[in-house]
């Protein structure tokens, strides 16, 4: 589930920007550049990237040395924590918390994906009748040119739909396109074009795809944004493409295609539109689709994927928010009542193989007792009140005690924090002298 609200995190961000952009620059960029964007949004709600925080952090130690130990002491109360023994499994109660939101979350994505397959049959079934239409040898040659100057390599069938219905296209692998105009005319080949450029780009697998979104993210109103977005820029994408350098007057008929396929007084149902690659009827909508295809903004292959490649690589760092994951080994001779009594902890400490004694030795003091909000503990464990930090006593000829420093914060809401520095005390004066930093532990009710 942690995964999954990281996945929902970069790919939120990732459509906050995308929504941003297009605010802000709807009129400067071409639609094509938006569509990289959302795709990539998509992306990123889809796919987990645990890994890409493992190369960033590799990398980040290559180039700038660590200064803390490489010990780890987290917080239990909000992180699952599993014990096994044997063929038994013990979860604390964080764990048992989200099992049952696991739950309620696959319950409402099933009733979604159940109501998507029966509109997706409602459809089928819609234009099954079409199948028995056959088309001549001269619309075949038509078709097929169209389908070699897109340079597609997958079968296209091409089926003659009832006149005046809108033209749309199904299938991944073996497309078929149900087209609501006599083939063989102008304007069957425009709209047929606009189809040959949704097959081209795999649009009704990137509709698969964000169905699958909506699945997984019911519960992030951010995704719905995407969601009810990603095929209308879909749609305005594919318009620019399909008139690339196409003359004016075919422009003009391709709008007034439009205009007609809106004004269709019979209007198919709502789980047809769902499946269809269009994005139906609605008047705002598509006087925006016109406006964008009129403007003929210039379409930059380079710079669109410089930009989108800049904004997926920043969104990236969200990775760092997926959660470390440890295991400890236990001996063979630990009873259910100290594992119990373990599943109950608020923190938990772990050593990696490759720490060294000085780690080790640096953290064994990190249970001690906090005596002062500001102490200093030597090495023999003896604690002294520190009062300031950097101001030297004059005339103190200075005898140094190494040792940690242990700064204490109390928060208003009972948590507090400690961090604890390399410290160095005057067993004179007190002076102290702070160095590096070695650990940070928060506690959600502070217990000292």
């Amino acid at each position: 589930m942690e995964y999954l609200l990281v996945m929902a995190l970069s790919g939120s961000t990732m459509t906050c920007l995308y929504l941003l952009m297009r605010c802000l620059l709807r009129k400067r960029l071409c639609a094509g550049t938006y569509y990289l964007l959302a795709k990539t949004a998509v992306l990123y709600y889809l796919i987990p990237l645990p890994f890409l925080k493992t190369w960033y952090r590799e990398f980040i130690n290559a180039v700038i040395p660590k200064t803390q130990t490489a010990m780890k002491q987290i917080t239990l109360r909000w992180t699952n924590y599993v014990v096994r023994e044997e063929e038994k499994l013990y979860l604390n109660i964080y764990a048992k918390v989200q099992i049952t939101v696991i739950a309620v979350w696959l319950l409402v994505a099933f009733l979604l994906l159940l109501i998507a397959v029966w509109e997706y049959i409602q459809a089928i079934r819609r234009f099954v009748k079409y199948a028995d239409r056959n088309i001549t040898e001269s619309q075949k040659a038509v078709i097929e040119s169209l389908r070699k100057e897109y340079r597609i390599r997958r079968h296209i069938v091409v089926c003659q739909g009832q006149d005046g219905e809108a033209t749309m296209t199904f299938g991944v692998f073996r497309p078929i396109i149900f087209c609501g105009k006599a083939l063989g005319s102008h304007e069957a080949e425009l709209l047929v074009r606009h189809e040959m450029v949704h097959i081209k780009r795999w649009d009704v697998l990137w509709k698969i795809l964000i169905q699958f979104v909506k699945f997984l993210h019911w519960w992030n109103p951010i995704m719905w944004a995407l969601y009810h977005d990603f095929e209308q820029i879909s749609e305005w994408a594919c318009d620019e493409t399909a008139m690339r350098d196409r003359p004016e007057t075919e422009v003009k008929e391709y709008l007034r295609l439009m205009i007609e396929e809106a004004r269709d007084p019979d209007k198919p149902k709502e789980a047809i539109l769902r499946w269809r690659a269009g994005f139906g009827y609605n008047a705002k909508i598509l006087k925006g689709r016109m406006e964008n295809l009129m403007s003929r903004k210039k379409w930059n292959r380079t710079a669109a994927g410089i930009l989108v490649a800049v904004l997926a690589f920043a969104n990236s760092m969200t990775v760092f928010a997926y959660r470390d994951v440890y295991q400890r080994e236990m001996g063979d001779d630990v009873s259910q009542e100290e594992i119990e009594k373990m599943l109950d902890r608020d923190n938990l400490m772990f050593t990696p193989d490759e720490a060294s004694q000085e780690d080790i030795q640096d953290f064994d003091i990190l249970d001690e007792e906090i005596l002062y909000d500001r102490q200093f503990t030597d090495e023999e464990g003896n604690i002294y009140p520190v009062s300031e930090i950097g101001s030297e006593r004059r005339g103190c000829n200075h005898t140094f005690d190494s040792g940690v420093l242990t700064d204490h914060k109390k928060y208003s809401d009972g948590s507090c924090e400690v961090r604890k520095y390399r410290a160095q005390m005057c067993s004179k004066c007190s002076y102290t002298i702070q160095g590096d930093w070695i650990s940070t532990t928060n506690y959600a009710v502070c217990p000292h």
